[in-house]
């Protein structure tokens, strides 16, 4: 889980990033739960290693990889870093802390510009690639390779306006989405990268906040945005999209379930939404909102435990002014 909190008496951002383990429980009537548990938190005492507050993290997509990760953060910073497993320890209260993680700075880059300076948005691509977006709405294309990030191309005013979203394609590995403020969704080629290949307009009413392409189907892409729809598409046909769906709030983040289409979105004011995708049409349809948040929902996402099957679904979301984690299940 990541951290942002704005400090407007001291003009500055701060935040960082914390590990959380998932497991199953009992309650106290013998009931089965599941709970989710402090395990890691990424707190570098060397300044020159410290991350910001945090506007995305992302585990690494390449196989074999499962302990790295990247985080995009307020300073304009993109910073690799490793999770490290290390001894469980006693908590001061004397309970078993169990097992945990320590986070190891591995690289660090400059990926944001502008007035704000912020990085917004990281996507991690299965060869190690990397994609990051700024507030200036430009991005840049990176290479990692043990503990080195290369810059291997930028793109400067990418959009007109700050840039919330990017992410690579599921299958062709030279194409890239991204989505800002100025309500345009766009597709590039990476080969080519001095003017985006498709741009549509007219189709979000306000700012586009997240890019998903889907694991499943390599001409599906879904897009969220401020003006509170979630939308499906074609990435053969750009003009509209195959569906839509108001979920309520702002969509700042969707999430593909790991087995079958459905998405579970970070809806803002509209809660945790969870979205079944028809396999045949590609209508969406809202199945649950869980609203036992009390504040701006800002993250969503899966978790898979060990023995489970599609039946037992199981999420982890989080909202912002009360700095809630939440773990529940379907």
């Amino acid at each position: 889980m990541t951290e942002y909190e704005h400090e407007a008496s001291r003009g500055r951002r701060v935040g960082g990033a914390r590990a959380y383990g998932v497991e199953r429980a009992t309650d106290d009537d013998g009931g089965a739960v599941v709970r989710a548990r402090q395990v890691g938190r990424y707190a570098d005492d060397d300044a020159s290693n410290a991350i910001g507050a945090v506007f995305e993290a992302r585990w690494s997509a390449r196989e074999g990889d499962w302990n790295r990760c990247a985080f995009a953060d307020a300073d304009g910073f993109l910073t690799l870093a490793r999770a490290e497993d290390v001894e469980g320890s006693r908590e001061s209260d004397g309970e078993d802390a169990g097992w945990r993680i320590e986070f190891q700075t591995l690289a660090k880059v400059h990926c944001g510009g502008g007035g704000l300076g912020m990085a917004t948005c990281l996507d991690w691509r299965s060869d190690g690639a990397l994609a990051a977006s700024a507030a200036d709405g430009s991005f840049r294309v990176m290479r990692e390779d043990a503990s080195a990030i290369e810059i291997v191309d930028t793109v400067e005013a990418a959009h007109d306006l700050e840039m919330w979203a990017i992410a690579f394609d599921a299958t062709r590995a030279d194409v890239l989405y991204t989505g800002a403020d100025d309500c345009a969704f766009k597709a590039w080629d990476l080969r080519d990268a001095s003017r985006a290949q498709m741009v549509n307009r007219k189709t979000h009413c306000a700012g586009v906040t997240c890019v998903v392409p889907s694991p499943r189907d390599e001409n599906t892409v879904v897009t969220g945005s401020y003006d509170d729809h979630v939308r499906l598409w074609d990435v053969r046909s750009m003009k509209s999209p195959v569906s839509e769906l108001n979920v309520g709030g702002g969509a700042w983040r969707c999430r593909w379930h790991p087995t079958r289409n459905a998405l579970a979105c970070a809806a803002m004011g509209g809660g945790a939404v969870l979205v079944d995708v028809d396999d045949a049409s590609g209508a969406l349809k809202e199945v649950f909102t869980y609203d036992e948040h009390e504040s701006i929902v800002y993250g969503a996402d899966w978790v898979q435990l060990d023995g489970d099957d599609d039946s037992s679904d199981v999420l982890v979301t989080c909202s912002f002014y009360d700095k809630s984690v939440r773990c529940w299940h379907v």
